[in-house]
């Protein structure tokens, strides 16, 4: 055995070491995915909510939609739209966060992303049952593999993989 030889078995465990990813970094690379799917299906139930809003303000315009079981779905879906388009700002903000280049940036985004937070509303109640709704229809996008959002690659948005 040569001394370059030996150099190489001695080295060997330090090269393959460095071609395998840290630990800490795929980590964060999944924490930063999760992060831009999480906007991305926000910013679809946003899009929901706004559309389901104004095509029932059109309703509205159109027929009076002040009473009986039409008022009260023209009222889920005003407040559905605003509490989607709050979770959307949080989602957003939590992935800016996730792929900030600096910590006081993320911190930064953080805090914004908690302002738009709503906080647990009494059971029973219209915001109760909108965020009841809301978790059940982010859950089943989320899960679902054939949504785009969940697509490889994310295009868009701060989580979109470089080429």
């Amino acid at each position: 055995m040569t001394i370059r030889t030996i150099g190489l078995i001695l080295l060997a465990p330090a090269l393959l070491a460095a071609c395998k990813p840290d630990e800490e970094e795929t980590k964060r690379d999944e924490a930063r995915t999760a992060a831009a799917r999480d906007a991305c299906v926000a910013e679809e139930l946003a899009i929901r909510g706004r559309t389901n809003a104004a095509e029932l303000d059109s309703v509205a315009a159109r027929t009076g939609l002040t009473t009986g079981p039409a008022a009260a779905a023209y009222q889920f879906a005003r407040v559905y739209g605003s509490y989607s388009e709050a979770m959307a700002q949080a989602a957003a903000y939590t992935d800016s966060a996730a792929h900030a280049k600096t910590p006081a940036d993320s911190t930064r985004f953080i805090q914004r992303a908690q302002g738009f937070l709503i906080g647990p509303a009494d059971p029973g109640t219209l915001d109760a049952n909108v965020a009841s709704r809301y978790a059940r229809e982010f859950q089943a996008l989320r899960a679902d593999p054939n949504h785009y959002c969940n697509q490889e690659p994310l295009e868009g948005g701060a989580g979109a993989k470089k080429e």
